[in-house]
């Protein structure tokens, strides 16, 4: 399993948009499932930031907090070829 440091949004987000992929989520199926517009989901898988991660990323970065994420894609089954 990778482990990244995230330092801004775009490291964590980056990680979501991959996994949703591997899981052959959609955007809409996952916005969905988490009860989210799919504009709100496709703006913060593009990294958008908004006022609350800007400031939280902030607050991490001064106070030093190292923050990492592991995860696992889903591997798509082998081909009887």
């Amino acid at each position: 399993m990778p482990t990244i440091p995230v330092t801004r949004l775009r490291d964590l987000t980056t990680v979501i948009r991959a996994v949703r992929e591997s899981r052959q989520l959609s955007q809409d199926d996952l916005a969905t499932s988490l009860a989210i517009s799919p504009q709100y989901l496709q703006l913060m898988e593009s990294g958008k930031p908004n006022l609350y991660t800007t400031r939280l990323f902030r607050i991490l970065n001064k106070l030093g907090i190292k923050v990492s994420v592991t995860y696992e894609l889903k591997r798509s089954a082998p081909s009887n070829d």
